[in-house]
């Protein structure tokens, strides 16, 4: 790719310039009609309107398409598609001809605050909410972006993701392995400093740091029935948290700016150009047929234009041209998940911000993930074509294609800048402190462009406005219209490949669109995040086995009752010379194991007591997409690493007779409490073979021999069950997918008990308050001893034994980082006994598990021995 110069982007498209000399009247007469409808549904009254038609819309963010103001499918042709002209014209004209690289068009900045009026707080205060600084002086109403094509810069990133068969692995999410030029370990080099130039990095790598108000996207894919298209991304913003940082930090705020919704209105083309005649527009008239958007309030803005963020425009390519090209075939507005402001106002009983000036936001973990959707348009063929897979052919390339164009405003600042509406959490926001000090924001803190009037149509609190809260009229103005599409920063050219279904091939899979919810696939499932060979945080020590463990993992977990383990394969980041794909297959069937190659690096991996600790982003961003897109599939679900393991206990066999009992009592979530264990010492053998670990004359320390189990080894537990509460800190949880909607490594971020409004609160006779925590009703604590226990063996290296043989004894009194860390087992687990210590003079130090060692062990052993068995005679068969 040459370097990166200010693009020119051709206007208008050319199924446009073949429109009839009417159709700019015809058009006309339709935004007429539409707006007279909208006006007159408005007028119905509120309970239809605001309520009744969006009931539980609002944290959930459940989109009414059929309700707009101007119906954006007017300008485009009806779809049709023909899978066989398709592959004939993939023979003739070639993948070239067909397939629309992915690109990125970046914006500049936008003029949203007045330049050195931020406070930046103190930044050696690691508390978030502690001198947090206070932010810039907004401009109000907030200026117009009058830029035109030629001021966008465009990357394209064709040569790198080349069709469906590259996606997830190859989309552009950071340089890749072997060409990053910062470390991700005391990483000091900025993009402020100039030590990393972003728009090289937008060149080889990602485009987020060029332009922030790009989506960090890691995954995307349709959903079964070819309705909306699911996109899961990342907050940037989080990688970092050093003071040195701060700048990039600051520049990324619009990271979190996207994770706030906005509504709109759609408007004609006369409109636009009246409310904002400077806008760039294209220079011939019948290239200005393109629906347009106007910042409004919630009372004005159309229904699916309530609480949204970006526009989604979709392309899919006309296979009856010669050559084929692509065409635009709807437009829709992006929708939310959840909503990320509502589940910020209820994580604190006091004032909380999404964002701080400080930058050190990083404990809100609730906003590291950032997934939204594209509704499909209703057009023809087009959703299903992209529900049956057909629109994917043969080579993988794609027929339908997707931009996502951001909607660029200031960002919001503590509760008080909460933009609801009334049925979310009532007419007025009740916010008691003001420990920010931000309680003025929206009025001594602003600086006005221009003198229009605020005007309220005459009705000081309409329907569907809040009494105090973000006042959208005095930030955006009444004029605020977006600009077009070619004038804007966007993802361009996103392909719209299948829905990945259950993860593998079978007549339930290909059923599963026609179940409606009523059936799920899978009782329990498993989410893995893991690698071949990796290095642990601050690159303290090379781990590599990794397709051990996971062979013994996955084994275990199929044994005590989990339907299907789901792999993302990290080892594309640390190395291209192998893979998890020959550890998984064929030893493990597809009806048991799907692998999903995850190859980009966690961008901080620095150690937690750093002073710039981040985020292992890929790995959260791992766990997002597979509840995403396996979540609807299965009752339970949970994210592991392939050291925890969960053993049933007392009366269970099985982890799904486990599930089943929480079922009936109403659990949602299972947690289980984390301790961690040692390697029992009849299981270790002396090893030399490091500078902290003497000589082969006197080894110092000790390694596990090879042949043994992890979970047989490492069941020695240092805490006795029941498991102390400080265990609760790195806990586990098993959760019901349909009621956790967001999962951060040990917690359930996001729930539907956190998501339900105020007024679903009243209609069901249910308290609610701003502030919700989880019950221990809906949230639960396994009972360790009659119920299930997690083991978490971790692996000991054997440098962590050094002095073992002085450190274990009996009596020795321990200094800083001086524990035993090798397992000698109380007898019979009674710890109140005689014996203290074995006959060696070593001390008793931690407990076993009696049934995982009697009978889920040797149940292990057999199970492997027969996987094992299986594998050898395909081979012998020459089958493999």
């Amino acid at each position: 790719m040459k370097n990166p110069t200010a693009s020119n982007v051709t206007s208008g498209f050319p199924w446009q310039k073949c429109m009839l000399g009417g159709a700019a009247m015809w058009m006309a007469l339709n935004f007429y009609l539409a707006e007279q409808l909208s006006q007159l549904a408005d007028s119905e009254g509120t309970n239809d309107n605001a309520n009744g038609n969006r009931k539980g819309g609002i944290a959930h963010s459940r989109t009414q398409l059929d309700q707009v103001s101007v119906d954006p499918q007017s300008q485009t042709a009806h779809y049709s598609f023909d899978r066989k002209m398709a592959e004939d014209a993939l023979s003739v004209h070639g993948r070239d001809a067909i397939f629309q690289p992915l690109r990125a068009y970046v914006e500049k900045k936008i003029n949203d605050t007045v330049p050195g009026t931020i406070d930046k707080g103190n930044l050696n205060e690691k508390k978030p909410k502690v001198e947090a600084g206070r932010p810039g002086k907004f401009y109000v109403p907030l200026p117009l972006r009058e830029g035109s094509p030629e001021d966008l810069r465009m990357f394209e990133y064709g040569h790198r993701l080349r069709s469906c068969n590259d996606m997830p692995a190859k989309f552009p999410v950071d340089r890749g392995l072997g060409k990053h030029v910062s470390r991700n370990v005391n990483n000091r080099d900025t993009f402020s400093s100039g030590k990393l130039n972003v728009w090289e990095e937008a060149k080889e790598g990602c485009p987020v740091n060029a332009d922030p108000f790009l989506p960090w996207i890691h995954d995307i894919f349709p959903d079964a029935k070819g309705s909306v298209i699911h996109i899961i991304a990342q907050n940037k913003r989080r990688c970092n948290s050093g003071m040195q940082h701060w700048e990039d930090i600051h520049d990324l705020e619009p990271q979190v700016t996207i994770m706030q919704p906005v509504s709109v209105k759609r408007v004609d083309e006369a409109t636009a150009k009246k409310l904002a005649p400077n806008l760039w527009s294209p220079a011939t008239e019948n290239d200005a047929t393109d629906v347009r958007y106007r910042l409004a309030p919630h009372e004005e803005a159309d229904s699916d234009g309530m609480f949204t963020r970006f526009i989604c425009r979709f392309r899919a390519i006309d296979y009856t041209k010669t050559p084929p090209e692509p065409v635009v075939v709807g437009e829709t507005l992006s929708t939310y998940t959840y909503n990320y402001e509502y589940v910020n106002y209820r994580k604190d009983l006091g004032d909380l911000s999404m964002l701080t000036p400080k930058g050190k936001d990083n404990p809100m973990f609730w906003q590291s993930q950032l997934r939204f959707d594209c509704p499909v348009p209703e057009n023809g063929d087009l959703r299903s074509a992209i529900a049956s897979g057909h629109g994917v052919l043969s080579d993988g390339t794609p027929s339908v294609y997707m931009d996502v164009v951001p909607i660029r405003t200031a960002p919001r600042y503590g509760k008080r800048m909460s933009y609801f509406t009334p049925d979310m959490a009532g007419e007025t926001l009740g916010i008691d402190n003001d420990i920010f000090k931000w309680s003025d924001l929206m009025t001594n803190n602003i600086v006005r462009i221009n003198d229009d009037p605020i005007t309220y149509d005459g009705i000081e609190h309409p329907p569907r406005k809040m009494k105090n809260g973000f006042n959208p009229r005095l930030f955006w103005g009444d004029k605020h219209v977006l600009p077009r599409i070619e004038a804007s920063g966007r993802w361009e050219n996103l392909p719209v490949c299948s829905h990945p279904g259950v993860g593998y091939d079978t007549e339930k899979d290909k059923q599963i669109a026609d179940r409606k919810g009523k059936v799920k696939q899978h009782k329990l499932t498993a989410c893995l995040w893991a690698s071949a060979s990796f290095t642990t945080r601050g690159n303290a020590q090379a781990v590599s086995d990794t397709p051990t463990r996971l062979i013994e993992w996955i084994e275990f977990h199929l044994l005590v009752g989990f339907d299907h383990i789901y792999v993302y394969d990290n080892t594309g980041a640390h190395t291209d010379e192998t893979s998890l794909e020959s550890t998984l297959f064929p030893r493990f069937l597809d009806s048991e194991v799907t692998r999903i190659d995850w190859p980009c690096r966690v961008c901080n991996n620095n150690i937690p007591a750093h002073e710039n600790t981040g985020e292992r982003s890929t790995q959260y961003a791992a766990e997002s997409s597979c509840r995403a897109r396996y979540g609807p599939y299965t009752e339970w679900m949970a994210s592991f690493d392939t050291d925890e393991y969960l053993v049933p206990m007392g009366k269970f066999n099985s982890m799904r007779e486990v599930v089943d009992e929480a079922t009936k009592a109403g659990t949602q979530i299972l947690t289980f409490l984390s301790t961690r264990a040692m390697p029992i010492h009849s299981y270790m053998e002396p090893f030399h073979e490091h500078n902290d670990c003497g000589s082969g004359e006197d080894p110092g320390c000790l390694r596990v021999r090879e042949g043994s189990l992890f979970a047989e080894v490492y069941n020695c537990d240092a805490e006795k069950p029941p498991k102390p509460s400080w265990a609760e800190r790195a806990k586990k949880q098993l959760y019901r997918s349909d009621y956790v909607f967001a999962h951060y490594v040990h917690y359930s971020t996001v729930t539907a008990g956190l998501l339900k409004t105020k007024e679903e609160a009243e209609e069901a006779g249910d308290p609610w308050y701003m502030h919700f925590r989880e019950t221990r009703s809906t949230d639960h604590v396994t009972d360790e001893i009659h119920q299930a226990v997690m083991l978490h063996t971790k692996t000991t290296v054997p440098e962590y034994t050094m002095e073992w043989k002085t450190r274990c004894k009996a009596g020795f009194k321990p200094g800083h980082k001086q524990n035993c860390r090798v397992g000698f087992p109380w007898p019979q687990n009674n710890e109140m006994g005689s014996k203290k210590a074995t006959p060696g003079g070593y001390g008793y130090n931690c407990f076993k598990n009696d049934k995982l060692n009697d009978f889920w062990i040797p149940k292990l052993h057999d199970a492997i021995k027969k996987r094992s068995a299986r594998i050898d005679h395909l081979r012998d068969m020459n089958i493999l």
